[in-house]
C-alpha cells in the first residue's frame, strides 16, 4: 500500500508535467521553473525536488511524448498511418517550440539520442507502411532525421514567420507526401 506522502508526491509530479507540457506547447520562450511551480499551485522547493533543472523537466516531457507516440505504433489500428502519425510529429515539433529551444541547449549527444529514439519508437509503423504498399521502399526510418532537420531548419530561418499562410505545414504536407508510395498517394 502507498503512503499518502507518496501518493501526494505523484500526484504533484503529474501536475506539473501536465502544466510543463501546456507551456511547453505555448508561445516560444522557455517558462521558467518557478513560473511552472506558480502555474501549478505548487511551492518551487516541490518542484525543484522533482526536477532540478528545466532541461530534466524537458527531458521528462519528452518522454511522455514518446511514450505517448509509442502506444500510437502499438495500437492494432495503427495500420497504413504512418503519415498521420509523422504529421503529428512534425506538428508538434513545429508548435512546441520551448520544448525544442530547451532541446537545442543540450549537449548534441542528448540531442542525438532524443532523435534516434524518436526514430526507433517510428520505425514499427514506418515499416508496416512500407510493407502495406503506403510508403516507398526507397527510404529508410533513419531519413526521418533529415526531415525533423529540415523542418527545424525551415522554422528557425524565420521564413515561414516572413510569409503568410504558414508554408513550414504545406512543406510538411509536400514532405509527408513524397513519403508515400506512388499508388498509395
Amino acid at each position: 500500500m502507498r503512503s499518502p506522502r507518496r501518493t501526494d508526491a505523484e500526484r504533484n509530479r503529474e501536475t506539473i508535467l501536465r502544466v510543463a507540457e501546456a507551456a511547453f506547447s505555448q508561445g516560444s520562450e522557455i517558462i521558467p521553473l518557478a513560473e511552472i511551480a506558480r502555474r501549478a499551485r505548487l511551492g518551487r522547493a516541490t518542484v525543484y525536488r522533482h526536477f532540478p533543472d528545466r532541461q530534466a523537466l524537458g527531458l521528462a516531457v519528452a518522454a511522455r511524448q514518446l511514450a505517448a507516440f509509442k502506444r500510437i505504433v502499438n495500437q492494432d489500428d495503427a495500420r497504413g498511418s504512418f503519415r498521420e502519425l509523422l504529421a503529428a510529429v512534425l506538428f508538434e515539433q513545429i508548435s512546441w517550440r520551448p520544448l525544442v529551444r530547451l532541446f537545442r541547449e543540450l549537449p548534441v549527444r542528448y540531442q542525438q539520442q532524443y532523435a534516434d529514439t524518436l526514430v526507433t519508437v517510428l520505425t514499427p509503423a514506418f515499416r508496416r507502411a512500407q510493407a502495406d504498399g503506403r510508403l516507398r521502399e526507397d527510404v529508410e526510418p533513419t531519413d526521418l532525421l533529415l526531415v525533423f532537420e529540415m523542418v527545424e531548419a525551415a522554422i528557425v530561418t524565420g521564413t515561414a514567420r516572413a510569409h503568410p499562410g504558414d508554408p513550414t505545414r504545406r512543406v510538411v504536407a509536400v514532405i509527408l507526401d513524397g513519403f508515400l508510395a506512388e499508388r498509395a498517394a
